[in-house]
């Protein structure tokens, strides 16, 4: 049965779409094949979103999927939200509350369900590594979750693909290229396709003019198609007036981006002042901005010194500058009305600010009144967690450091309520490295852990014992000074040890320890007497595994079922790997005993 499409965000068809039959052949060959998982990689603007859209549009003509996801980690890069959004569609509507099991782990069911199911993901290089350092590696996915996601479509989940758009392959599945998982380069238009893309701008001139442009610029989409914009606007098309490229940038086959660069520069000398500086405006945000925003932040009494040469603009003359923006293509208006900015267009006229704190500040102070909000404590729900998210970001890029400090521990929570609580271990991990000096070692040591990158967390708590428990240093944690952790060490080594009554923070709550000794009526009295007062999501999720277990080992494998639903909703969206190794091993004990 077909199922209406999900598209969350729809992905912006190409203004004018040409060519690329060769590579619309090889899409409609993957959705034929056994893969699983296909890249179409290539520089910002070669194409890969259009190109996208129009094989979605020919699935819809000729061979509709069963269900089909569209979303756009431009527009949205929380890969949490889209795992739920997934599941809650094809699991049709429900949710992890509802069913209790946790989204993530029932979407692995539902893409086996025997339907044809295609997820396009736009943008992956939002959520991926964008360089090699001690870190990690360049093209790796930050997400756990989405990394785990995408691995097991690429190894088989019933009849379920992906089609991913990314500057760059994803290298946690890169090894099983040819073996479910295959790339499309799309770096460069045919030569036909190029012709007719100038031509769809109204560029003209002799055969030598405009096989000269073709030459110098070469087959890359967003260049040419600027380009055509430019000379249309500027030069009433003449292909003559090109700017001249450089005998070693024509003759070269990879410096794209200088060519890219040399189109931007033409607008950034040609365009009247008030566009340029609007066009610069809109690259401060990073996910696209309303005109009504634009207004309230730069236009107005006492706003001339951030609105530069827009000052005096009144509504009507923004929106007639917008709307001309967005003719010629360096701006894109999204289905909620947003104008978004290609990051390849973003980078250059961004670029043109000396100083542009003060331009952040601005937008810094808008998004403050609209968080300013009523109610005790930190916030719960993604829409105000993403807002804060946004504010901190705008008062690094300002310089205002403490606040965005503040912000971070005061109004977001911090560590205690981002990670130890809603188990936003991605959010935080991405608002911390976007410091230039992490202001919280303890919260990032927490997100490498729960991520399972030991050797990374030990480098902000070098002795942690939990870590060095969790790699098996039993020897060395037997003479550990602390009394709890070296009988801890001393109990799992086979020695006879009183255990002690708490264990917060550490990777086996004692409930589990017990349980290892068959004692599961003891193990209840000290997980429930833990349960009762830890004041952390993380530490009451681990008993409640315990608890789980004890059930188990007593044959109650309902009451072991309902707790294991019932912890594997925060676990999940977590992506804690020590809750979910925890989690793993009751489930599958209980499928042996059942």
């Amino acid at each position: 049965m077909t199922s209406e499409p999900l598209i969350v965000h729809p992905l912006p068809a190409a203004p004018t779409f040409t060519g690329r039959e060769d590579e619309l052949a090889a899409l409609r060959q993957f959705w034929a094949s056994g893969d699983g998982v296909l890249s179409l990689i290539g520089l910002g603007g070669a194409g890969k979103t259009a190109l996208a859209q129009r094989f979605i549009q020919w699935l819809g003509e000729n061979d509709p999927p069963d269900a089909l996801v569209v979303w756009s980690f431009y527009d949205e890069p929380d890969a949490n939200a889209f795992l739920q959004t997934a599941y809650q569609y094809l699991s049709g509507g429900l949710t992890a509350d509802a069913k209790g099991a946790g989204w993530f782990h029932l979407l692995k069911d539902a893409l086996a369900d025997g339907r044809r199911i295609l997820l396009v993901l736009d943008g992956l290089e939002r959520v991926q590594r964008q360089r090699t350092d001690a870190s990690g590696i360049y093209g790796e996915m930050e997400d756990p979750l989405l990394r785990g996601f995408l691995t097991r479509i690429c190894s088989g989940a019933g009849r379920s693909k992906a089609v991913i758009t990314s500057r760059f392959p994803v290298a946690d599945i890169d090894r099983r290229r040819g073996r479910g998982y295959s790339i499309i380069d799309v770096d460069s238009l045919g030569a036909d396709a190029m012709q007719r893309l100038l031509q769809s701008h109204g560029v003209h001139g002799t055969d030598a003019a405009v096989l000269d442009v073709l030459q110098n610029y070469g087959g890359h989409a967003l260049t040419l198609d600027l380009l055509g914009g430019a000379l249309a606007r500027f030069h009433g098309g003449d292909a003559a007036c090109a700017p001249t490229v450089s005998a070693e940038l024509a003759s070269s086959s990879v410096d794209r981006e200088q060519r890219l660069a040399q189109v931007l520069r033409l607008y950034e000398e040609r365009l009247p002042a008030r566009e340029l500086a609007l066009l610069c405006r809109l690259c401060i945000f990073r996910f696209g901005v309303d005109p009504g925003a634009v207004e309230s932040i730069f236009l107005g009494a006492g706003k001339e010194s951030i609105a530069g040469e827009m000052a005096g603009m009144s509504p009507e003359e923004l929106r007639t500058a917008l709307d001309e923006l967005q003719r010629r293509h360096l701006t894109l208006r999204d289905g909620r009305g947003r104008f978004t900015i290609h990051p390849a267009v973003r980078d250059h006229f961004y670029r043109l600010f000396r100083e542009p704190q003060a331009l952040h500040d601005a937008v810094r102070v808008h998004l403050s009144s609209l968080t300013s909000r009523p109610g005790i404590g930190p916030p719960e729900d993604k829409a105000t967690l993403d807002l804060l998210e946004e504010l901190v970001f705008h008062a690094i890029h300002s310089g205002n450091l403490r606040d965005a400090e503040d912000i971070y521990r005061h109004r977001m929570g911090g560590n205690d309520h981002l990670n130890a609580l809603l188990g936003e271990y991605v959010r935080t991990y991405r608002i911390l490295r976007a410091f230039d000096e992490c202001p919280d070692n303890s919260a990032m040591y927490h997100c490498l852990r729960a991520f399972g990158r030991f050797d990374d967390a030990l480098k902000w708590r070098p002795q942690n014992r939990y870590i060095r428990l969790i790699c098996g240093k039993l020897s060395e944690l037997c003479k550990d000074t602390t009394d709890s952790t070296r009988r801890v060490a001393m109990f799992l080594q086979g020695h006879a040890v009183s255990l002690p009554e708490r264990t917060p923070d550490m990777p086996l709550p004692v409930g589990f320890l017990h349980l290892y000794r068959g004692a599961a009526e003891e193990a209840r009295r000290v997980a429930e007497a833990e349960r009762s007062v830890s004041i952390y999501q993380d530490d009451i999720v681990r008993n409640d595994l315990a608890l789980a277990e004890a059930d188990r080992q007593e044959g109650a494998l309902g009451r072991c079922r309902a707790k294991l639903e019932a912890a594997s909703a925060w676990i999940l969206n977590s992506g804690s790997q020590e809750h979910l190794c925890l989690l793993h091993l009751v489930r599958g004990r209980l499928a042996m005993d059942e």
